[in-house]
């Protein structure tokens, strides 16, 4: 490399100590010198403020923000966002990690390219808990380097309606990272100068980016890593435990003070990635002098999604409130009835999970973590790097063992119905007032 350009890394946490020191030691193992990494605690009560205070000490590119009161999701990635004035700007979760010379590798990227904007898909390591017991491990070993361009990016997202499936949404959280000028850019837009203007901030980053620039990289090398825990806040909400239910229920409260789009009725937030997809696409179109655009929304669709969503993923009892919320929709749009029909006709799930030993699926290689000797997002980090270092070595033999594996699994393993809707349709119907 030439330079060693500015790069801040954002990581907005909330009682995570467990999982952050984990993520903070692959920070600290970084070789890069010119690189920051600010801790955005929002009054965390489970020790994370002392721990991180003790790892800062021993590494002075650590800053700390102590909140001695929460202040939400949404506000502790903003301020974090906005103490950034020069570089290039990366957030990671407080279970997520950064691969060795990850940071150093992605500069050099960047002025290989001399992109603003860079995607990449991470590998994926899962702490032990209920979906897996000991935990899960893949990386993505079909991955290549190319162009994406923003109107293609863009023009597929209302008929997916899904942000996180899509590998090539450029959202700067944890598998792609922006320069600062495009987040200034769209912060020059907003009426209030800020940049998240949705009630979450992962997914929107990547739709409203993507408008900013006629097309952005994705690089076949991935830099980072995503962890997930029973922390995570998207296992909060299909997990029916008492814990996750409370959790849901503190973020959802927080999150009351910015509604969705106009579109959506104004309503709540919800966790449904239709909903949140249309939200990022139509709050972005908003923005005065934006410049990217897309194909108009159908809403049955999206509440389609939504349902089906639900028959996925969702446990019975937590289905009432985005019911609710979706009824308001199809009610400002007119198709009350399509969606009632919408239920009537959908079916509910149970979807067995792979075991997550030796696997191979269309994308992704799964690779079981008790033969790696893998307990935590840094063992993990250091096991992904190797590994797509030596793909090219690990020979046919291996990935066949990993196709015979698939089979064995898909085969003695199938998707089985769990019921129907009819339960939630009849709330709907006869509910008297809706308390979201």
């Amino acid at each position: 490399m030439i330079e060693q350009p500015k790069v801040s890394l954002i990581i907005p946490v909330k009682d995570r100590k467990k999982y952050l020191y984990h993520t903070l030691r692959t920070c600290m193992a970084q070789d890069y010198e010119n690189f920051e990494i600010i801790v955005a605690d929002d009054a965390s009560t489970d020790g994370t403020k002392e721990m991180v205070r003790a790892m800062a000490e021993m590494d002075p590119r650590i800053t700390f923000i102590d909140r001695p009161v929460r202040v939400g999701m949404r506000d502790n990635f903003e301020d974090a966002l906005s103490r950034i004035k020069e570089g290039y700007v990366i957030a990671l979760g407080g279970d997520d990690g950064i691969q060795p010379r990850g940071i150093s590798r992605m500069v050099a990227k960047f002025q290989e390219t001399g992109t603003k904007l860079m995607v990449w898909s991470p590998p994926e390591y899962a702490y032990p808990m209920d979906y897996y017991p000991n935990g899960h491990f893949s990386i993505n070993y079909r991955a290549v380097d190319h162009w994406v361009l923003s109107k293609e990016y863009l023009a597929r997202q209302p008929k997916n309606l899904d942000y996180i499936s899509d590998i090539e949404c450029p959202m700067f959280y944890i598998r792609g990272a922006a320069h600062i000028s495009l987040i200034e850019q769209v912060k020059s837009r907003t009426a209030d100068g800020r940049f998240y203007s949705c009630p979450t901030p992962d997914g929107y980053s990547g739709i409203v980016l993507a408008g900013e620039v006629e097309e952005f990289y994705f690089s076949g090398e991935s830099f980072t890593i995503n962890g997930v825990s029973p922390a995570s806040q998207g296992i909060a909400y299909v997990k029916k435990d008492k814990d996750a239910v409370e959790n849901s229920k503190e973020f959802f409260k927080f999150s009351e003070n910015k509604m969705m789009h106009p579109i959506l009725a104004s309503q709540p937030y919800s966790p449904l990635l239709s909903l949140m997809t249309v939200d990022y696409l139509m709050t972005a179109k908003d923005l005065p002098g934006w410049k990217g655009a897309f194909p108009e929304i159908d809403m049955k669709v999206a509440l389609r999604k939504g349902i089906e969503e639900m028959a996925r993923s969702y446990d019975d009892s937590r289905m009432k409130r985005e019911l609710l919320i979706m009824e308001e929709i199809a009610k400002q749009h007119n198709i009350v009835d399509e969606y009632h029909q919408m239920l009537r006709e959908a079916k509910k799930y149970s979807v067995s999970r792979m075991d997550y030993k030796t696997a191979i699926t269309r994308q992704r290689l799964y690779i079981d973590t008790l033969n790696l000797d893998i307990h935590n997002v840094f063992d993990a980090s250091y096991a992904a790097y190797n590994i797509s270092q030596l793909k090219g070595e690990l020979g046919w033999f291996f990935y066949f063992r990993a196709i015979v594996r698939s089979l064995e699994i898909y085969r003695l393993k199938k998707t089985k119905t769990r019921g129907d809707f009819s339960a939630e349709l009849d709330f709907l119907l006869n509910h008297k007032e809706a308390e979201i």
